[in-house]
């Protein structure tokens, strides 16, 4: 089957699990989006990415199972209040989506899918699970958030596998996004829209030159290198830089009705930004006589039109508000 035939179905199954009125047409939802999502990255047939795919099939209908079980309580005890309502249905969404604490399963598994897999994981594949708790457990976001926040930085400081960093910047961002849900659905919306496109472009650059590990990045091009640095800058959240936009206006719009949340979220966004600092200067200042990257101009031109929309849309978007 055509990999590209799946996408409409894809994204039929996100909206379907969206704008579903019952918990057992959100379970079936997810349930068409994981056959879905699993047709599309096996479609790279390499040993890593079968078994990766097959590890995460099987989380995933653990998690599925778990999720089925607790609604199905639910259905029958209805407006009793208990644990199994209360606890078991956002941690099966958790585990589900790779969110700490229940994450421990995803760097292993996820780091070992094609680029396009890895990039609709840490993205798309977030979407349906961030609505359902923020919709049915409100009470528990910040929490989660929070939780998401601490993990994600603290775990990545001594990775220097790219695709491991991705995995754990992502579970710092959905933490950001989950607290960013509490002001509006709108500047949820941004966030995801900006950590979105930095993403994009960050696994666009390793997928082009097979990167996935930081001591492959060795060109004598320094616009090259300072493109990369831009994007995980960027990831970071660094100013002036587009993905310190949506972070600021969390920051701005919790900062009186949550302090301690936003000023711990601060605290541990610093170590982000260190493990990002470190590699990031670790690859620049490395150097290597060996040939060039082949960079044909076209692509020279892409990379310096997606690098100002980078620094300077942030400069913009905050003199229009």
């Amino acid at each position: 089957m055509n990999m590209y035939m799946m996408f409409p179905l894809y994204s039929i199954s996100i909206i379907f699990s969206l704008s579903a009125s019952s918990w057992m047409m959100i379970w079936m939802g997810m349930e068409l989006n994981l056959l879905s999502f699993i047709f599309i990255i096996i479609h790279e047939k390499t040993i890593f990415n079968t078994e990766s795919s097959m590890k995460y099939f099987m989380i995933q209908a653990m998690g599925s199972l778990i999720f089925l079980f607790a609604i199905s309580m639910n259905m029958i005890f209805y407006n009793e209040s208990s644990l199994i309502n209360s606890i078991v249905p956002p941690l099966a969404l958790i585990f589900k989506s790779g969110m700490a604490p229940l994450h421990s399963w995803t760097p292993p598994i996820v780091s070992k899918f094609s680029f396009l897999g890895m990039f609709m994981f840490l993205t798309w594949q977030k979407i349906v699970p961030l609505f359902i708790l923020f919709t049915s457990w409100s009470s528990l976001i910040m929490w989660i958030g929070l939780i998401n926040i601490i993990t994600g930085s603290m775990s990545g400081i001594n990775q220097s596998s790219l695709h491991k960093m991705l995995i754990f910047s992502s579970i710092n961002n959905i933490g950001w996004m989950l607290m960013s849900m509490m002001e509006s659905v709108l500047l949820f919306l941004l966030f995801f829209l900006c950590y979105t496109m930095i993403n994009f472009l960050l696994i666009k650059f390793m997928c082009t030159y097979k990167i996935k590990w930081l001591i492959q990045i060795k060109s004598n091009e320094m616009n090259i290198k300072f493109y990369f640095l831009s994007l995980m800058m960027s990831l970071a959240g660094l100013p002036p830089f587009l993905g310190f936009l949506p972070k600021w206006l969390v920051i701005k719009k919790l900062s009186e009705s949550f302090p301690m949340f936003t000023f711990t979220a601060i605290i541990f966004s610093v170590f982000t930004l260190f493990f990002y600092l470190k590699s990031s200067m670790t690859m620049m200042i490395s150097y290597t006589t060996t040939s060039k990257w082949n960079i044909n101009s076209s692509f020279k031109m892409s990379l310096t039109f997606m690098l100002t929309t980078n620094i300077f849309s942030p400069c913009l978007l905050t003199l229009m508000t």
